[in-house]
């Protein structure tokens, strides 16, 4: 059973008439209007669709800094930090991936064209392997 909605306020909607009832208007009508009210109709549209187009970009460069934002919370956040040995065991562990699957390698060096994964991408490649890890870790312990 699904819980009522919460009535709006009156007020709210006598707002939301008259929204409806200007975004309703067709622009042949607010042309009418406007003119009877002395105004240059011309002007007045430009002028709306110059503060759409203004607010349309804002939207966007809030969209982006919000993900630039969301993106360096991300890296900055506090990842545990893996002993020394842990380290080489992931390496030993995807060098033995890339051996029992040595197409595998082939597939990872098609991003590259073929030249080889850099360190950054071998880096990559054990920091995944270490959130697999963790992952895992997690799950277990919630099966528990």
């Amino acid at each position: 059973m699904s819980a009522d909605k919460p009535k709006p306020h009156p007020l709210a909607l006598i707002d939301d008439a008259f929204l409806d009832n200007i975004l309703e208007t067709s622009e042949q009508d607010l042309r009418a209007e406007l003119s009877e009210e002395g105004l240059s109709p011309d002007e007045i549209l430009g002028g709306l669709r110059s503060m759409i187009s203004l607010a349309e970009k804002e939207c966007v460069q809030a969209r982006l800094a919000k993900a630039k934002a969301d993106l360096a919370s991300f890296r900055e956040a506090d990842r545990p930090a893996l002993p020394v040995e842990d380290l080489q065991k992931r390496r030993e562990r995807l060098a033995a991936m890339r051996m029992r699957a040595p197409a595998a390698t082939g597939m990872m060096m098609a991003a590259r064209k073929g030249e080889g994964l850099s360190d950054r991408d071998n880096e990559g490649l054990l920091d995944d392997l270490a959130d697999l890890d963790r992952l895992g870790a997690e799950k277990d312990g919630s099966d528990s």
